[in-house]
Order: structure tokens, then sequence, then C-alpha cells
């Protein structure tokens, strides 16, 4: 960026600034494959909830480790775990909004979605015929690509099985959970607060 294209205005800078995170987000997901990413949905939805407290619906986000740990959790700069550059991206997950599953579509328009997430995973629990939990998942990765899947988890704090998954290119090709997924994508892309 030249001299003459540097924004002037604080609101220019804002937006400037939030455009490179999100292309830094998508730099990011072009290193994480699909087995990767709904393997990081799966795991994200799992530990949506623990046993200290009930959630039964609501919206996370996952990020980049490092950045996380100076946003999400203030620690100051470098105080993350160093990161082996080789690998694949070193991710973690956090709690965004918490709320009833009827709330999940409408939550997608005030949520607050740092310009730098990797992916919003919404989920909502409902208990089985055998007394065990579902929990159903939907997520959106700031590179477009859409996830669904269903885990089986026994009593807490128990095992999660995967019952099935599904990871497309389009929300469309979610079938019923197409409405979230595109509610989600349009989330990662509203202008930063």
């Amino acid at each position: 960026m030249s001299h003459d294209d540097a924004p002037t205005t604080v609101d220019a800078l804002l937006r400037s600034a939030a455009a490179a995170d999100a292309r830094a987000a998508r730099a990011v997901l072009a290193d994480i494959d699909g087995v990767r990413l709904l393997e990081l949905v799966a795991t994200q939805a799992e530990l949506a909830v623990d046993e200290e407290r009930t959630r039964r619906a609501g919206i996370d986000a996952i990020g980049d480790l490092e950045r996380a740990a100076i946003e999400v959790m203030g620690l100051p700069q470098g105080s993350a775990p160093e990161e082996d550059r080789a690998g694949p991206p070193t991710v973690t997950g956090w709690e965004l909004v918490t709320l009833e599953p009827i709330e999940l579509a409408a939550a997608t328009l005030t949520v607050p979605v740092p310009s730098w997430v990797l992916a919003l995973v919404a989920f909502h629990d409902r208990d089985d015929a055998a007394g065990a939990l579902c929990r159903h998942a939907v997520a959106a990765a700031a590179d477009g690509r859409v996830v669904a899947l269903e885990l089986h988890l026994t009593a807490p704090p128990g095992d999660a099985t995967i019952r099935w998954a599904r990871l497309c290119q389009l929300p469309d090709e979610l079938g019923a959970d197409a409405d979230l997924a595109a509610a989600l994508l349009a989330a990662l892309q509203r202008p930063a607060c």
C-alpha cells in the first residue's frame, strides 16, 4: 500500500485492518483440509458445554491460537505457546453467545464476530429416545466451506461419537441446515464492530 492509498480516517483504518484480518484468516484456512476442518468443528461442538453449567445452544468461534490468546484471553503478545510453523495451524475455540435453540438463526445477526475468526460453530442439544444427548452443530468457515454434524454424547462427562457429518462448499448443499449455515457465513463477512 502506497502512502497515497493509506487510510486517512479512523474508520477507514479499522476497515482496512479488518479486511487484512479476514484475508489472513482465509490464508490460514488454506492450510486446513476438509478432514481437519471437520475435526475442529466436532471438537468445538463436543467441548461447547462442560459439566459445570447448562448450555442447550450457542454459537462459538474457532480462531488462531496466538491471536485468540491476545484478543480473547487477554494475554500479552508472544505469550501463546510456540507454534510449529511446519505443521498445521494451531487453533482454539471459545464461546461467543449462549441462548435457546430457537434463537440460533436470529443470533447470527448480532453475535460479535472478530474479523480474524476462522469459523463459527452453532450448536443445539436434544435428548434422544434412549436418554442420551444428541448435539447438532452447523459451522461456517471464513473461506466459505460449511459443515453440519451430529454428535452422540453419553452421560457427562462421557464420550462423544460422530453420528454423521457433512462438509460442503455451499450452504444450499446442507439441506435443512442451509439457512443457518448461510447466516453464519454472513456473520463472518459482516464488518467488525
